[in-house]
């Protein structure tokens, strides 16, 4: 076998930056985009809650066993689905596009399980469950979004009456609303960053609560150094390209956005924290009419959401098949 020494773990940091720079803008981009707050201090927040809730959340899907879904575990093979996955996200950010990250290290992760024992390898059961959060997610953000705005934005209307008043109220909750979301994203999707070195023993025996705090850690500080170096380009293409959007509805989609997140780390199931923004962007776009949307930014979206699990799953299978 392949042989590798004990800079494996890499491949995971490296999953952790690119799943950190990606979703950046999922957080804070609608914030940046309507100058609420500034860049510097959303990152920074964006680091720091991204790390926390995938040390105060995290430890407990890998726990579940909920995100393992091919048998057995390898090191060598952990550190080809890794590379392969991050290497797909970072095209994309470097493309300014906002992608399912979750995706496209699962995608890695039964590219390498197929080519090194067969098809047999994959459970399937986990993985249709996933499936099934990876498509509701964008809808139950939708939904969500235009009831909220609904509801609230009367409210709004009715308590805060002067725009002073209003601007600083949602500069504090976009702050507070940040924070959460990027907890909610550390929570959620850490466990995709090293599943398979936990499922290696990489960070001891798994199943014990140390090896899952271990894993969570590592790639929670790979997600949190992602936001704070290379997450602008993305911000744009959240906050400005896909629809107009009010600090207001910036404020709700960035709400929605958590919400979704946090309800499927409930389930213990890793979502697309993308999913969850766009799908909450859209609502708004319907809202405020349909020739608002950005068709063309939607359309390479949705093409990156699919194009980037399969890049990353092939790209992983076709090493894995040269070396296995």
């Amino acid at each position: 076998m392949f042989a590798v020494g004990g800079y494996q773990l890499i491949g995971g940091l490296y999953l952790g930056w690119g799943i950190g720079a990606n979703n950046a803008a999922n957080i804070f981009g609608t914030a940046v985009a309507t100058r609420a707050i500034r860049y510097g201090l959303a990152v920074v927040l964006m680091a720091i809650f991204v790390f926390v809730g995938s040390l105060a959340e995290g430890p407990g899907v890998f726990l579940s066993g909920s995100a393992t879904f091919a048998e057995g575990g390898c090191l060598t093979l952990a550190l080809i689905a890794t590379l392969a996955a991050a290497a797909s996200i970072n095209l994309v950010t470097y493309l300014a596009l906002p992608t399912s990250t979750s995706q496209a290290a699962i995608g890695a992760y039964m590219g390498v399980a197929v080519a090194s024992v067969g098809w047999q390898a994959v459970e399937w059961g986990k993985f249709s469950r996933m499936t099934v959060g990876w498509v509701f997610s964008p809808l139950v953000g939708l939904v969500l979004c235009i009831l909220l705005i609904k509801i609230l934005g009367p409210l709004l209307n009715r308590t805060v009456k002067t725009a002073l008043a209003r601007d600083r109220l949602f500069k504090v909750l976009f702050i507070l609303f940040g924070c959460y979301a990027a907890y909610t994203l550390g929570a959620n999707n850490v466990v995709v960053t090293t599943v398979a070195y936990y499922d290696g023993g990489m960070f001891g025996l798994s199943g014990s609560g140390s090896a899952a705090f271990w894993a969570a850690a590592i790639g929670g500080a790979g997600m949190a150094l992602g936001a704070l170096t290379y997450g602008r380009k993305v911000m744009i293409t959240i906050g400005k390209k896909i629809t107009p959007l009010s600090p207001f509805t910036a404020l709700i989609v960035l709400l929605v956005h958590s919400m979704t997140l946090h309800f499927f780390t409930w389930l213990n199931i890793p979502v697309s924290s993308t999913h969850a923004v766009v799908g909450a962007v859209v609502g708004v776009g319907l809202l405020h009419g349909v020739e608002t949307i950005n068709r063309i930014t939607l359309v390479k979206i949705f093409v990156s959401w699919i194009a980037t699990p399969a890049v990353a799953g092939l790209l992983a299978w076709a090493v894995a098949a040269v070396l296995f």
